[in-house]
């Protein structure tokens, strides 16, 4: 059986796709971004979002996932490259970053803390 790899062929968007389903597995790929994302949103799809269809989605996933001062550029040539919002692919980017950072913070629960003692204040205030 010979397997061609043209842009569009059924073979090339069949294993596109589990690659992507695999990427939301891996930190290293911007498929985990838009799982993080979708989990923390349900009801709302990252395609929807990002505007794309499902091709333009695993190509997306798939791709090695920009962290740091010069994730927003490359994001932004990124989206433009495969056509999707590139505003979106920002913040789910920063989204993705951001949750990782809570969950890697060591804090013994002083944010969760914090937080609970803003929300009172407001009770208290009403």
């Amino acid at each position: 059986m010979e397997i061609t790899m043209e842009r569009n062929s059924p073979e090339t968007e069949r294993l596109g796709r589990a690659m992507a389903q695999a990427a939301r597995d891996r930190s290293d790929f911007v498929g985990s971004a838009l799982a993080i994302w979708e989990r923390a949103n349900p009801g709302r799809s990252a395609a929807a979002e990002l505007r794309c269809d499902e091709n333009q989605l695993w190509r997306l996933a798939v791709t090695p996932r920009p962290e740091g001062a010069a994730m927003p550029k490359a994001a932004m040539e990124l989206a433009n490259s495969l056509g999707v919002n590139p505003l979106a692919l920002v913040n789910i980017l920063r989204f993705a970053e951001s949750a990782k950072a809570f969950a890697n913070a060591n804090d013994d629960g002083e944010m969760l803390m914090a937080a609970l003692d803003v929300d009172e204040g407001k009770q208290d205030a009403d």
